[in-house]
């Protein structure tokens, strides 16, 4: 029945070419409103005054089976801003957010943002001590908690949980009480109050709109205290390198504490007047046939989703979708080829938004783009010296701007000012530049390689690794080998129903990587661990140390 069903997907697909005919959109103007917004009306509140007035009844946002238009999002965005606010929600609070994807999380957002509040979005799988420590240095005025999502609560400690002065519970709130007193509990929907006077205040360009904590896949996670103006930047710059219009529909499975599902995603479509689906989560079998269901026209990923789809049998849905672009992929032409897609690459940090991409629909391949118009650019060496073209080094950068970069991490005045070492924000990410300025990413200044008197980049030697048939995916990180060397441990997934020896791999390699890019380490796991994000937790991998690993030099 399934496979009757898909056939006649596919079937009423083709014989329905307007839904699914391929068009180039008219090329913005990207110097102009409201691809480059003025700082004055970086506001959330503005653009849902302007869409509830000029497109009340067009499609915003789609959860599941039910779809928002602009004008009941913007009136249930204010009617819950009238609760937050008798709640004594004001300018300058802190609200958790510990939310899946779902109406709930965008509603709060906005109707903190009316109010002056900042939302804290949570990664919706911590617990315990991880946990803890982001609940505590937030010191948030209220959580809202999706009702899954309460055990998580329940394994901090009390003293933590005082720190949270009430709670609001989407769902079902009955089992509240077992995590904190009736009294400080609330369902959600008791939030909403209809009619009476809006408390949206005077927008303010440089006022915090949200607490982004980094994903911590290498240390402790730190909260980035990002502005109205910051967020906007995320917005506008991903409408000009997608092409963006507003009849585009957006498809996005990742996370809303996310920033692609959620300041390159809704909040774009929210500024043109698109349509954005967002499903609670990614799957790399149902990926395309999603997309071709709501007939998306660009997709989101990250670099990680990419080698899962690859790695998928081909199917039916492979191509029956109108999907023109997918962001953010590093440029593949296989994967365009299989998938009929254009892969778009850029270089942006939750600390800086975007700092590097290409205007559509310019690329060139390999390059993660050029310089961002609003930011001064430079490669340095460990001095922080500029290097010459062709030459590794670490990105920094300056906005030509106010308050287009972050406003501090939350509580960390020293990683601030460490960041803006010499007054340039330090990315720690190591690219070069060639002479007609496309810059070319080469890896985590910290998570190169020095091997054998090189350094070694890791994504070079995973690049080399999933060219192999039989890898699905892989992550390369160093082992330590004293004298200040390391050696090469290789982590990788075998696609379906393969088999393949370490030594066979590593024999492999030998012919297509110079000798000190060799794997000493090499192992084959199931999964890869990730975070909520999608980015493998290299130092999980580095906890669980080389016990299952083959040794080539044995």
């Amino acid at each position: 029945m399934y496979y009757t069903t898909i056939n006649r997907f596919v079937d009423n697909a083709a014989a329905s070419s307007s839904r699914f005919m391929r068009t180039d959109p008219v090329t913005p103007d990207y110097a102009k409103p409201p691809y480059d917004l003025p700082l004055a009306k970086r506001n959330i509140g503005r653009f849902l005054r302007q869409r509830a007035r000029e497109d009340a009844q067009r499609p915003y946002l789609t959860f599941g089976t039910r779809t928002y238009s602009f004008g009941e999002t913007e009136q249930r965005t204010r009617d819950l801003a009238r609760g937050l606010a008798q709640r004594g929600i004001t300018d300058g609070s802190r609200v958790l957010l510990l939310l899946p994807n779902g109406i709930e999380f965008i509603l709060t957002w906005y109707a903190c943002s009316l109010l002056g509040a900042a939302i804290v979005p949570l990664n919706t799988s911590l617990k315990s001590l991880l946990l803890e420590a982001q609940v505590d240095d937030a010191r948030a005025e209220a959580a809202i908690v999706k009702d899954e999502l309460l055990p998580a609560l329940d394994t901090l400690s009390a003293c933590c949980k005082q720190r949270i002065p009430w709670l609001a519970v989407v769902g079902d709130a009955r089992d509240a009480d077992k995590v904190f007193e009736r009294d400080r509990v609330v369902r959600f929907d008791e939030l909403t109050v209809s009619g009476g006077a809006d408390p949206e205040v005077a927008a303010d360009y440089r006022r915090i709109q949200m607490i982004s904590y980094t994903s911590g896949t290498t240390g402790p996670a730190k909260g980035v205290m990002l502005p109205d103006a910051l967020t906007f930047t995320s917005a506008c710059t991903f409408m000009r390198l997608s092409g963006m219009t507003r009849d585009d529909v957006l498809y996005s499975p990742l996370p809303l504490f996310h920033g692609l599902s959620s300041r390159m995603c809704a909040l774009p479509a929210l500024v043109l007047g698109a349509h954005a689906v967002i499903d609670e989560r990614f799957s790399a079998s149902r990926y395309w046939e999603r997309a071709a269901q709501c007939n998306a026209s660009l997709g989101y990923v990250v670099h990680a989703i990419v080698p899962l789809l690859k790695a998928q049998p081909p199917g039916a849905f492979d191509r029956a979708h109108r999907v023109r672009a997918i962001f953010n992929a590093a440029h593949d032409l296989e994967f365009e080829a299989r998938f009929g897609v254009r892969t778009l690459e850029a270089f942006a940090m939750t600390e800086t938004s975007y700092l590097l991409y290409f205007p559509f629909p310019e690329r060139t391949m390999g390059s993660t783009g050029r310089a961002h118009e609003d930011w001064d650019l430079a490669l340095v060496d460990d001095h922080d010296v500029p290097v010459p073209d062709g030459e590794p080094g670490e990105l920094v950068g300056r906005p030509r701007k106010p308050y287009l970069a972050m406003q501090g991490y939350l509580n960390k005045p020293q990683a601030t000012l460490d960041a803006w070492r010499n007054l340039w924000f330090h990315t720690g990410d190591m690219l070069r530049r060639d002479a007609a300025g496309n810059y070319f990413y080469i890896d985590r200044k910290k998570d190169r390689i020095r091997r054998r008197g090189e350094n070694v980049s890791s994504t070079d030697v995973e690049r080399g690794v999933a060219a192999h048939p039989a890898i699905a995916e892989c992550v390369v990180l160093a082992h330590a080998a004293g004298a200040g060397e390391d050696d090469i441990r290789l982590v990788a997934v075998l696609k379906p129903g393969v088999v393949l020896a370490p030594v066979e791999l590593h024999g492999w390699l030998q012919a297509r990587l110079p000798k000190f890019m060799w794997p000493r380490y090499i192992e084959f796991v199931d999964t890869l661990p990730r975070t909520g994000t999608n980015k493998v937790e290299k130092t999980q991998l580095a906890q669980r140390g080389l016990a299952n690993a083959w040794d080539a030099g044995a």
